[in-house]
């Protein structure tokens, strides 16, 4: 079975039930901790007064961060969200005169549950006041959905259903002989309304 740790809370509820009067076997099935655990809880209980062993040694290396550091770190992953690691790392060496190697920044960032994504790109002279101003003008003057239309152009050729991604053997680079030349390109452009598309026109011609 794999190895998992027990909390101190549940440790402390095995004194507890002891004196209670329920006996080892019981408190195993309560608690879901193997007889020998057990024991071995009340054995610190008897020598140290607590379900544990207050002077054991702790494994691990010792934490090279600080709450601090940690604090900074989520302040410019929250100002700067494309920052990259080598930025990071002399951000933290120059404000905090903290030198982290990737591995253990990519392991910190995990930890804070930052992960790497694809970015969403969001327009900056987007303003959501004149936006709402704007769909307050709509609803003023257009009471019925159906009587608004809107017009969207989309385009395809020879090179549109081109994959970016494909599979290969390690140390092999993965070639497609595909078409470098658009050759005829088909415009399409339709009315839509909030039922579908109402009607549509479409052009062809020869790209360069």
């Amino acid at each position: 079975m794999p190895y998992h740790s027990i909390s101190k809370d549940l440790k402390a509820r095995i004194p507890i039930l002891r004196q209670q009067g329920y006996n080892v076997k019981k408190i195993g099935s309560l608690l879901g901790i193997k007889k020998t655990l057990i024991y071995r809880f009340l054995a610190h209980v008897r020598h140290h007064g607590v379900p544990y062993n207050p002077h054991a040694y702790k494994f691990g290396h010792h934490r090279t961060l600080l709450h601090e550091d940690l604090k900074l770190i989520v302040a410019l992953l929250n100002q700067r969200h494309c920052i990259y690691l080598d930025e990071l790392q002399a951000e933290l060496y120059n404000i905090r005169d903290t030198f982290l190697s990737q591995p253990t920044l990519i392991c910190t960032l995990h930890q804070l549950h930052y992960f790497l994504k694809c970015v969403t790109t969001c327009a900056l002279e987007r303003d959501d006041l004149m936006c709402s101003a704007f769909m307050n003008r709509i609803a003023d003057k257009v009471p019925n959905p159906d009587m608004l239309i809107f017009i969207d152009e989309a385009a395809c050729n020879r090179r549109a259903s081109a994959r970016a991604n494909g599979w290969s053997l390690v140390g092999r680079r993965c070639v497609q002989r595909r078409h470098f030349i658009c050759g005829q390109r088909f415009s399409i452009l339709p009315i839509l309304m909030s039922d579908g598309i109402f009607t549509y026109c479409t052009i062809s011609f020869r790209d360069l």
